[in-house]
């Protein structure tokens, strides 16, 4: 008995999908850290005075 597999192409996107937004995630983490780090270092210097 033969039986076909279904849904491959399903799983296969799923995957490609899954991967991507890990990504995107794991970039707007990143992304989100430096930004705050930045903000915090822009408290301590002379840099945030002219914009208050």
């Amino acid at each position: 008995m033969n039986h076909k597999i279904r849904g491959r192409g399903f799983r296969v996107t799923g995957l490609i999908l899954g991967i991507i937004g890990a990504t995107v995630g794991i970039t707007a983490i990143v992304f989100s850290a430096l930004g705050m780090h930045q903000a915090r270092l822009c408290k301590h210097c002379a840099k945030g005075a002219n914009f208050r």
